[in-house]
């Protein structure tokens, strides 16, 4: 008999968002023009409702989810993997400082500063409890 602790919807969601607030490094998935993925190793971070992430106007990030908001991000480490879907939000200028409550961060690649926002509206996980 399996003393292993059965753990409800709600439960595994929450050692999903704490999962996510313990990293800063994921794959930020979005869709080529071609209908192939785009994907960007990315820092971020989890505020316990959005995922934000900084880039520039220039990349291919940028340019996929204007054309196409829905996205994927995915965290891992080891076995245990975390993955969410939904629609990017961006955001610059002032409304990005706003955002933040700070200026955006400076980055190496030449364009406006983008924040892309993701508010999770599907949760996938692997080995996220025992």
């Amino acid at each position: 008999m399996s003393t292993e602790k059965k753990y409800n919807y709600q439960e595994l969601r929450e050692l999903a968002e704490q999962f996510l607030l313990q990293h800063k490094l994921g794959v930020l998935a979005t869709g080529r023009q071609n209908g192939t993925a785009q994907q960007s190793l990315v820092s971020y971070n989890y505020n316990g409702t959005d995922i934000s992430i900084t880039a520039s106007e220039s990349t291919a990030k940028i340019k996929n989810i204007r054309k196409n908001p829905g996205i994927s991000f995915a965290v891992w480490e080891g076995e245990t993997c975390v993955v969410v879907y939904g629609e990017a939000k961006l955001l610059q200028g002032k409304s990005a400082e706003n955002y933040l409550g700070r200026p955006l961060s400076q980055g190496l690649q030449p364009g406006e500063r983008t924040l892309i926002i993701l508010s999770p509206k599907t949760w996938r996980w692997a080995r996220i409890a025992g």
